[in-house]
């Protein structure tokens, strides 16, 4: 029998049975420990069927993966938890339908079942120290939690998904998610499919097209990786012998302590096109409140901010439509134009105008622009670590009489742009910059 140097506990939570593993250090430190949900009850890691353990807990003592609790989620029936919709059954030999419950198996995981494991274990409830994974059908609702669920499960493990299944590929491409917290680890044997006369035989393919997806959505080679298991077919134990590989890659040490800041500067950008996925008003004035810490001369902090989201968008639409049917020469096109810039202000998810107090003093002046300007910075970068984009826009008609009577812009106050804010729908490639080297002059001597 396999010898376990941690410690595995059946449990119960909400009528679904756990096994929930805890790693050899658990009962001799305090230490808070990151978590990992393992769908099909853990078959990926119990010692009853998989010997991944050994596996794993050598790398523990080696420091390859950090201690981990897993937690093993006994399915109720995995054609329906593990399906995001329904779907017609595939083969006649098993002509059963997929019941498409994935939706509320995954509301149990991440409202109930992790919250049961968060009180009574000593886990790291963060985002960042929180990890789904799971194996062909539990490998296409992992994929799909890192879509419905990123604020809750920023590590996503998909061996062999199953991304044959009807409209999983479609969602995936018109979805385009990109999240900077979140890696994701996708495998696939490359034998998969070979065998079947259905839609599985694609397996191989609609694996590498969803990877696809996900790289041109911005995800960089440190965030999403796809392994081809060659020779390997769609087995239990093809999967468990790469479960330990998975948990590596996903819990890499080395890019876990990677300095965060000088990473988000690097890899933020200007984003122009939006999901229409809502940001949560709250959230941006939490990072609002980070985002001020902006180095200011006399602590003047001359910046308020007006956000604008839902209905509350018709505000800048109203006044935009006028502005530009007022200046459109052609009177046959200024209701074209009007509609057009109206339609264009309404899609974006949420806007903040940006307002500085003007000082009648130059210095002051300059001063608390370029601390303003800081300000901005800072929200971007802090909105982009959440995975919420944003561009910053200057346009001329934010300085209009229109557009300042809208948003109740006073006299002495300067506008100094509106802040596009969503989460993004494509992230665009670097842009190459200079070297510092080239723009800095040294100089060591009078």
């Amino acid at each position: 029998m396999q010898i376990v140097k941690g410690q595995l506990f059946a449990e119960v939570c909400h009528h679904r049975a756990l096994l929930v593993y805890l790693p050899p250090s658990y009962n001799k430190s305090t230490s808070r420990f990151p978590v990992m949900y393992v769908h099909d009850g853990g078959d990926l890691f119990d010692p009853a069927f998989s010997t991944a353990i050994d596996v794993i807990e050598d790398k523990f003592a080696e420091g390859k993966i950090p201690e981990l609790i897993l937690v093993g989620i006994q399915p109720g029936n995995r054609r329906d938890d593990y399906t995001p919709w329904f779907s017609k059954a595939i083969s006649p030999e098993r002509n059963i339908d997929f019941g498409g419950q994935g939706d509320a198996y995954l509301s149990y995981v991440a409202n109930e079942c992790k919250t049961y494991i968060d009180s009574k274990y000593r886990t790291d409830p963060r985002p960042e120290k929180t990890g789904i994974i799971g194996f062909s059908l539990g490998g296409l609702i992992s994929m799909y939690a890192a879509h419905q669920y990123p604020d809750v499960f920023t590590k996503i493990g998909s061996i062999s998904g199953s991304y044959w299944y009807e409209g999983m590929v479609s969602f995936m491409r018109e979805k385009k998610m990109y999240r900077p917290g979140l890696r994701i680890y996708m495998d696939v044997g490359s034998k998969e499919g070979a065998k079947k006369q259905n839609i599985q035989k694609q397996m191989v393919p609609l694996t590498k097209e969803a990877h696809q997806i996900l790289a041109d959505s911005g995800f960089a080679a440190d965030q999403l990786v796809l392994l081809i298991d060659e020779g390997a077919d769609h087995l239990s134990e093809c999967a468990n012998a790469r479960f330990p590989g998975a948990l590596q890659w996903l819990w890499n040490e080395k890019e876990e302590t990677e300095m965060e800041l000088a990473k988000l500067i690097r890899e933020r950008r200007s984003i122009h096109r939006f999901t229409d996925r809502e940001v949560d008003p709250a959230l941006v004035t939490e990072l609002m409140d980070t985002a001020v810490w902006a180095p200011n001369y006399h602590m003047t902090q001359p910046w308020r901010f007006i956000v604008t989201y839902g209905e509350g968008k018709r505000r800048i639409a109203e006044a935009v439509r006028i502005m530009k049917e007022k200046r459109e020469i052609d009177p046959a096109k200024k209701k074209e134009v009007g509609e057009k810039f109206y339609n264009k202000i309404m899609a974006i998810p949420m806007l903040m105008t940006v307002i500085m107090e003007e000082s009648p003093n130059l210095i002051t002046r300059q001063d608390d622009f370029a601390s303003t300007s800081i300000v901005i910075h800072n929200f971007s970068l802090l909105a982009w670590e959440k995975g919420i984009g944003l561009t910053w826009e200057t346009y001329p008609w934010i300085h209009e009489p229109e557009f300042r009577e809208a948003m109740g812009i006073r006299p002495g106050e300067k506008v100094l742009g509106n802040l596009h804010i969503g989460y993004p729908a494509a992230v665009p490639g670097a842009q190459p910059r200079i070297p510092a080297a080239e723009r800095i002059t040294l100089v060591d001597k009078a």
